[in-house]
C-alpha cells in the first residue's frame, strides 16, 4: 500500500507560472504561451479587425467585462468542471473560418464573439497561487496581456489595406484553424 501511493501522480497543474518572473508578469505571457488562448485571441483578433473600427470597438465591448468576470471566477475559485481548452480551440477554428471567408457580420455578433471568447478566456485562466496578493497580480497582468494581444491583432488586420495583404490576414486566418483542428485532435489522441 506504501508503494502505490508513492508511485502515486502529484496534482498536475496547467497553469503554473514562470519560475523567476513573478505573479504579474506570468499573468501577462500566459494568454500568449498556452496554445489555445493564443488561437482564439489571434482568430478573434483578425475576425474583428476586418469588420472595421466598429466591429473592433463593439467587440472590445464585449471581450473586457466577459474576461474581467471570467477571471474573478476563477480567482474566486470557481471551477468549471474540466479544461475549457477544447471549446477555445473551437471557438478558435469557428473565427478562423470567419477569417477566411471574409464574411460580413452584424455588429452586435462581434460583441457577442468578444463576450464569448472572453468568458471562456478568463474561466480558463485560474492562476495556481494561494494568497490574494499573488492571484490578484496573475489575473491583473493575465487581462491585460489578454487584451493587449487582441489589440495588437485587430489593429494589424485593421490596417491590411492592400490586396496582398488581406490575402495575407485570409491565409492567417486558414492557418489559425488548422492549428486550432491539429491541437483539438492531438488533445484527443493522446492518452
Amino acid at each position: 500500500m506504501a508503494a502505490a501511493l508513492l508511485l502515486m501522480p502529484g496534482l498536475a497543474q496547467a497553469h503554473s507560472p514562470m519560475q523567476g518572473i513573478g505573479d504579474f508578469y506570468g499573468g501577462v505571457l500566459h494568454p500568449i504561451l498556452v496554445p489555445a488562448h493564443a488561437l482564439a485571441l489571434v482568430m478573434l483578433g483578425l475576425c474583428c479587425g476586418q469588420g472595421g473600427l466598429y466591429a473592433m470597438r463593439s467587440c472590445y465591448l464585449g471581450f473586457l467585462p466577459a474576461l474581467a468576470v471570467g477571471l474573478v471566477l476563477a480567482g474566486a475559485g470557481l471551477d468549471p468542471g474540466s479544461s475549457l481548452e477544447p471549446v477555445l480551440l473551437l471557438v478558435a477554428a469557428l473565427t478562423g473560418v470567419m477569417v477566411v471567408l471574409q464574411l460580413s457580420l452584424p455588429h452586435p455578433l462581434f460583441a457577442a464573439m468578444g463576450a464569448a471568447a472572453g468568458l471562456l478566456l478568463g474561466l480558463d485562466s485560474a492562476p495556481e497561487a494561494v494568497a490574494p496578493g499573488p492571484i490578484a497580480a496573475a489575473l491583473l497582468g493575465t487581462s491585460l496581456g489578454a487584451f493587449a494581444c487582441l489589440l495588437l491583432i485587430a489593429d494589424l488586420c485593421e490596417r491590411a489595406r492592400d490586396q496582398w495583404q488581406r490575402v495575407a490576414v485570409r491565409v492567417a486566418g486558414s492557418w489559425g484553424t488548422a492549428s486550432a483542428s491539429l491541437v483539438f485532435s492531438l488533445r484527443w489522441l493522446a492518452p
